[in-house]
């Protein structure tokens, strides 16, 4: 297993996709960051992808709903995240993996891991300078 694993982040926010990107990138995985469902399709088109992280409230026509749709429909597991408490309904029936805004960065974590292990990924964390990779199906 030589591949590191690699997170697909859809979030229109400047801010949190680039504090998600710093949040990925200590964790020791790959990752792309894309604003919304275009950059997210021709991203998907180019690699492949573990999980997807997609923001529920993105601006344009498509919600975060309808792009995890499409990214499951291409094999990959997806976390949906908000910080609308108006989707927390819809949100909680969706059957998706979820974290509401604010999160703890532990909790973002712990739960990227949980899915790969669920999901039996077969990639690895990149280890630190003297670690050694950290199976993420374990």
């Amino acid at each position: 297993m030589s591949r590191i694993c690699n997170i697909l982040v859809v979030e229109d926010d400047d801010a949190v996709r680039a504090l998600l990107g710093d949040i990925l990138d200590l964790a020791g995985y790959e990752f792309a960051l894309v604003r919304n469902g275009a950059e997210m399709r021709e991203n998907l088109d180019r690699e492949k992808f573990d999980v997807a992280i997609v923001d529920i409230s993105l601006r344009g026509s498509e919600d975060g709903f309808d792009l995890a749709k499409v990214v499951a429909a291409r094999g990959c597991a997806v976390i949906l995240t908000t910080g609308n408490p108006k989707h927390r309904p819809r949100l909680e029936t969706s059957g998706q993996r979820h974290l509401f805004k604010p999160f703890r960065v532990q909790e973002m974590t712990e739960l990227v891991d949980e899915v790969l292990s669920d999901t039996g990924a077969l990639c690895e964390k990149r280890g630190g300078c003297d670690d050694p990779p950290v199976s993420a199906a374990a």
